[in-house]
């Protein structure tokens, strides 16, 4: 019995452990360079590796030279980077000095209007075997150039959007059912629009 139970643990630990590699077309900007530099990147998914996640990008990327071999980048030596999933969706990063004016590593761009700008620094919160993220999200309105930090799962993000748009009723309606980040988006491209 003590065999069959360490034969099943075994396959256990082996089937949860043994995920196939998966690389996303790439391409990246370092900040000492001008070159463009298309690759392949390794994802680092929590559960399955064909859907992106911010482990991926976080301290490090994990790319592909021309030859195959693996190289590891830091994130804070990255200018720009654009990932392209296995879904088709493409995600844009920046260094975050060039939004924020301190080097805090990478921001993904999740909007980017006339009037505002939206940007998320994902970072990891627990232990670093478990790959879990959490996000700080950067308003940005450009008329006066205000950089409003909003933590946008966070029960008060509601409020602090209410604050922003306050002078426009038929956005604070959008606020209150706000549950995805497509919906902030629809909000902020109707901000746009006014």
């Amino acid at each position: 019995m003590k065999k069959i139970n360490l034969l099943l643990l075994l396959l256990c630990f082996n089937f949860l452990f043994s995920q196939k590699e998966t690389y996303f077309p790439a391409k990246y900007v370092l900040k000492n360079f001008k070159d463009t530099l298309k690759t392949k990147i390794l994802n680092i998914g929590l559960y399955d590796n064909e859907e992106f996640s911010p482990a991926t990008y976080i301290r490090h990327i994990t790319v592909l030279d021309p030859s195959g071999k693996k190289l590891k980048v830091n994130e804070n030596d990255i200018k720009y980077l654009e990932i392209k999933d296995l879904k088709k969706v493409k995600r844009t990063f920046v260094n975050s000095k060039s939004v924020l004016s301190k080097d805090s590593g990478l921001l993904q761009v999740m909007y980017s209007g006339n009037k505002t700008q939206w940007y998320r620094k994902s970072f990891y919160n627990g232990p670093i075997y478990t790959y879990e993220t959490k996000n700080t999200d950067y308003l940005i309105m450009r008329k006066n150039k205000s950089i409003n930090e909003i933590y946008f799962r966070a029960p008060g993000a509601k409020a602090q959007l209410k604050e922003i748009f306050g002078a426009y009723p038929d956005l604070l309606l959008l606020i209150d059912g706000m549950v995805e980040d497509k919906d902030l988006i629809k909000i902020l491209e109707r901000y746009d629009k006014k």
